[in-house]
């Protein structure tokens, strides 16, 4: 018999902040540089490369890339494949939103 399996990712990704109970967004730490596209008011994209290091925040699905993701970095917004973003980087976890969403750890010292 299989039983379904829940992925930490999607545990993160609906629990809420205790400051503005909106979702907690996820972040990422990319491992290496890639290209994303930012888009202008007039929805005119241009190629940029983010940086290896760079902390990406995700806003949500890519309104412009098809299989992609819109992220924050430096207060700008790109947009990027999902799978840059997966092979790229590594998911940033905060312990203290973690404590506060499944409470207190107790300690056992």
């Amino acid at each position: 018999m299989t039983t379904p399996v829940v992925s930490s990712t999607a545990m993160l990704s609906s629990a809420l902040s205790d400051e503005s109970k909106a979702p907690a967004t996820r972040a990422y730490r990319t491992k290496t540089p890639f290209a994303a596209v930012h888009f202008d008011k007039a929805a005119k994209g241009r190629i940029v490369f983010l940086p290896k290091g760079a902390i990406l925040r995700i806003i949500g699905p890519s309104p412009f890339l098809s299989g992609g993701l819109e992220v924050t970095f430096k207060k700008r917004s790109y947009n990027i494949f999902e799978i840059d973003l997966i092979t790229r980087s590594s998911l940033i976890v905060d312990p203290l939103r973690v404590t506060t969403v499944l409470g207190p750890i107790a300690s056992s010292v």
